[in-house]
């Protein structure tokens, strides 16, 4: 199984337990999971569950290979049981194809943001660095360098920025951190992205469309994704035009 689906172009993750899988879909949120339905340290039915309930990955399309164990609870959305692995490439090929240029988008964008988490967790308190050095260690932790990382403060002033924010903003680096949040965002918008960062600071999340102005006064829709206070009072978006992210996801 993991042979055809590296030979259909897919990367494939391998966990030893439902424990691991958990641990490992959450950091890097997979287009699929296929799982046995009974595992150790957690079923199937249970890394299910847990993966539904968090934001980040509840999207993911989860196969469970045995029909002993039916999904708990049992109307979990995006959850296929199948009697044996010989059914698995078949329901692998079904369930990625129906992948959209927009949902794909959010994905990678997630899976920024869960580089981001990764290396502020592996970092821990980072021997007392301060938050510029923290600020540029999450702002160049994402994998893809084409997507823009912006990391903001409690305050909507920009602390970090990585090249791809600088290329899409049209600002350098030493600009945009004499900027705010506000001095890229469209004058009309201002008072409605205002409520949407207070919303964002409390409910810790945003993932959608947003607009922003470039250096040029130029407006332009992008996909942003964006998660608070990844480290104590920095807060990170994770940002691409839809059609730079349909180029990486080709």
């Amino acid at each position: 199984m993991v042979g055809a689906a590296e030979q259909a172009g897919h990367r494939v993750l391998e966990a030893v337990d439902g424990a691991h899988a958990v641990t490992a879909a959450t950091r890097y949120v997979p287009d699929l999971l296929i799982a046995d339905a009974v595992l150790p340290q957690l079923d199937g039915s249970q890394v299910a569950t847990r993966l539904a309930a968090n934001p980040d990955t509840a999207n993911v399309s989860i196969v469970l290979v045995g029909a002993a164990v039916a999904p708990d609870p049992p109307h979990l959305t995006g959850v296929v049981v199948i009697e044996s692995l010989a059914d698995a490439g078949r329901e692998m090929a079904r369930l990625l194809s129906r992948r959209t240029a927009v949902s794909d988008g959010i994905v990678m964008l997630r899976r920024a943001l869960a580089d981001v988490r990764a290396s502020a967790g592996d970092r821990g308190d980072d021997g007392g660095a301060g938050t510029h050095v923290r600020a540029r260690q999450i702002a160049n932790s994402v994998e893809e360098s084409m997507i823009s990382v912006l990391v903001a403060d409690d305050e909507a002033r920009y602390v970090e920025a990585n090249a791809a924010a600088c290329a899409l903003s049209g600002y350098s680096r030493d600009e945009l951190l004499a900027l705010t949040i506000w001095d890229l965002t469209p004058e009309q918008r201002v008072p409605q992205d205002r409520r949407l960062w207070e919303r964002f600071l409390r409910d810790g999340r945003f993932e959608g469309s947003y607009r922003i102005r470039r250096r040029t006064g130029e407006t332009v829709t992008i996909r942003c994704a964006a998660s608070a206070n990844v480290s104590p009072g920095l807060h990170v978006s994770a940002l691409a035009p839809a059609r730079l992210l349909e180029v990486i996801r080709s």
